[in-house]
């Protein structure tokens, strides 16, 4: 398949079958203009000061034209002569690539619905909107329908309403009120007259009280009671008097009850040939599709085969099953299936986030990998086992050999962990670190997590995770509503996204976030998703860089690579630290994520909260920081 602008395009916005994909794929990466230009794609679709083509001009484009590209409508000359346009335009070369992504999102052509085709052509009175008037049919001219107003525009006289729809609501609640309070009069009337006397014929042996019950000092009819047997007298033992009352029998002592047994989690079937499946899940559950490059929805029952990546979005948690065991993946983390090692036990890669291994009947083995090592472990049964490998950003320091795993274990057993440098039988309840390079550390007075025994769950979560699901719809790619809630209102919504941006690996799109205007919330969230990708390790701090220089250049790298890290002790005591973050916070910085970065690092350096500064707006900020500045009041505080 040749390589042209149309089918680069195409091959971007994954609008091509998998043969061609893989065709395009090769020879995008044996071509380095090629490279390049996809490289210039992603640049002009997000800078913001680009608009569309101008009507006069070099740069001028008929949006006819436009359209026809798009639909492979032209011949060879037109398309060679405007892909030559968008080649040397990046104006052109933005608005077809933006056109073309948003007809990939949609999947089809825009239908247009009738009423506003017509409504539309109401709007200009052309020569073309005139009919011709023939004169056979002059006579029998009628008024042109388009002239009228189209009927859903036209204010419609509400129907009448039907008199049950009218006074129901009304007549049910009268008839409702009436039936309570007949009711309540019914239970404060006097009772019969035949219970009241009943109670006087009781002994008072048997505890009846002579008089109790009765309703009315008036005399009643006497009531003759039907004749009973003579009691027999009990027989009494020779030391108990008969005026004494019998000690009564003892009680049978109760039938002990048996102990309360937690239900075991239902087992997860794994079909022969398969690496795992989906058990339950909890909100939602992603799978890397290869072909397709894209993360798609699946859900309880899916197969997993080797080598499928699995991602569990924010405020979502999934469990899976495998044949050694099965593991609960809790939210925001991805791992990778495996098929089964030569002893039987399963093989998982951490690749980031936390997991649980859930305690199995019998002991088994497993084989991690995390950090591109693997760690061997030996499980007993009945015992949880808990891993996390989460990058943490700590301000001011840097560690590029990434985060450690860290092991809980969980109380009633011991562990057999090996690893490329060290093994260890640790016993529960215990808590140890294994660093990338192999090593194995106890961590001492390490709680255990409460997640190890159960995922978190509360209201707050569930009504979190619903709300943020409501972004999804099943016809849309997942990438896309992603992208979508990051723009969401609601701040939580909002936050979720942007780290599952990050969780997706598209960081093109999480990095023009920084940037954004009049969202402070989000180019915050964005700030701690980066700064995670940043202390995940070598590679993924590396693709972190190649993004913030494509979109932020040369000139930025080195101011933001210290306003990302943070500032050490040795750098924060020197004055002029505190001078260039306060002329970061000027309204003459022309980068909003300078701004967002500088008054941050200037809030965890200083301690203050105050004054409050907007990025967005940033000149009575900057005057209040720029006074304490000159008033010698912008010092790091103590400890720092």
């Amino acid at each position: 398949m040749r390589l042209t602008l149309r089918t680069l395009l195409a091959w971007l916005d994954d609008t091509l079958p998998p043969v061609q994909v893989r065709e395009i794929g090769k020879q995008v990466g044996s071509s380095p203009l090629a490279q390049e230009l996809v490289q210039r794609i992603h640049r002009v679709t997000r800078q913001r000061r680009l608009t569309v083509p101008s009507k006069s001009g070099p740069d001028a484009t008929d949006p006819n034209l436009v359209a026809s590209y798009l639909d492979n409508d032209l011949n060879a000359e037109q398309v060679a002569e405007y892909e030559k346009k968008c080649l040397t335009s990046d104006v052109n070369l933005a608005e077809a690539a933006s056109v073309h992504q948003i007809l990939s999102l949609l999947g089809q052509r825009v239908q247009v619905p009738l009423e506003a085709k017509a409504r539309m052509y109401t709007l200009v009175k052309g020569r073309e909107s005139h009919p011709i008037h023939h004169p056979a049919e002059a006579a029998a001219a009628t008024p042109d329908p388009r002239n009228q107003p189209i009927v859903p525009w036209v204010v419609q006289t509400p129907p009448s309403r039907h008199w049950l729809e009218q006074f129901g609501p009304l007549a049910a609640c009268l008839g409702l009120v009436g039936v309570l309070s007949w009711a309540a009069y019914e239970s404060l009337k006097p009772d019969a007259p035949g219970d009241a006397l009943t109670s006087q014929t009781v002994p008072a042996r048997a505890g009846g009280v002579p008089g109790a019950g009765r309703s009315s000092p008036k005399a009643q009819p006497p009531v003759v009671a039907a004749a009973e047997p003579p009691p027999v007298a009990p027989v009494l033992p020779a030391n108990v008097m008969e005026d004494d009352e019998p000690e009564p029998a003892p009680e049978p002592p109760a039938e002990p009850k048996p102990a309360e047994v937690a239900p075991k989690p239902v087992a997860v079937e794994v079909p022969a040939g398969a690496a795992g499946a989906v058990g339950r899940v909890e909100g939602m559950l992603l799978r890397y599709d290869g072909d397709k490059r894209e993360w798609v929805a699946i859900k309880q029952g899916d197969v997993i085969r080797s080598g499928d990546r699995v991602m569990s979005p924010p405020s979502s948690f999934c469990r899976l099953g495998s044949t050694g065991g099965a593991f609960v993946v809790l939210e925001d983390s991805e791992v990778k299936l495996s098929d089964p090692a030569a002893d039987g036990g399963a093989n998982l890669e951490l690749v980031r986030g936390r997991i649980v291994a859930e305690p199995s009947s019998s002991a088994r083995p497993l084989h991690l990998t995390f950090q591109g090592q693997t760690l061997d472990l030996d499980l007993p049964a009945d015992l949880a086992v808990g891993f996390e490998s989460t990058g943490r950003w700590s301000y001011g320091a840097v560690d590029p050999a990434g985060p450690p795993l860290i092991v809980h274990i969980g109380p009633g057993g011991e562990v057999s962990l090996k690893g490329i440098k060290a093994k260890e039988t640790v016993k529960g309840p215990a808590t140890v670190r294994v660093t990338p390079a192999g090593v194995i550390e106890p961590v001492k007075d390490a709680p255990t997590p409460e997640w190890l025994a159960s995922p978190p769950s509360s209201a707050e979560l569930t009504a979190l995770r619903e709300k943020y699901l409501k972004e999804f719809a099943t016809d849309r790619p997942v990438l896309a509503d992603v992208v979508a809630a990051t723009e969401s209102t609601d701040v939580d919504v909002k936050k979720m996204a942007i780290a599952a941006l990050r969780g997706l690996g598209d960081l093109s799109l999480l990095t023009p976030v920084l940037d954004r205007r009049d969202d402070p919330a989000g180019r915050q969230a964005a700030i701690a998703a980066i700064r995670e990708e940043l202390a995940s390790g070598e590679a993924a701090a590396r693709r972190a860089w190649d993004q913030l220089q494509l979109d932020f250049g040369d000139t930025n790298r080195t101011r933001l690579a210290k306003l990302l890290a943070g500032y050490s002790a040795e750098d924060a005591a020197r004055p002029e630290t505190m001078e260039q973050l306060v002329d970061s916070l000027s309204p003459r910085e022309e980068s909003l994520a300078v701004r967002e970065l500088a008054i941050d690092n200037l809030k965890r350096l200083t301690h203050r909260d105050t004054p409050a500064y907007d990025a967005d707006h940033p000149e009575q900020g900057y005057a209040a920081w720029r006074k304490l500045l000159d008033d010698g009041q912008l010092k790091p505080a103590a400890g720092k």
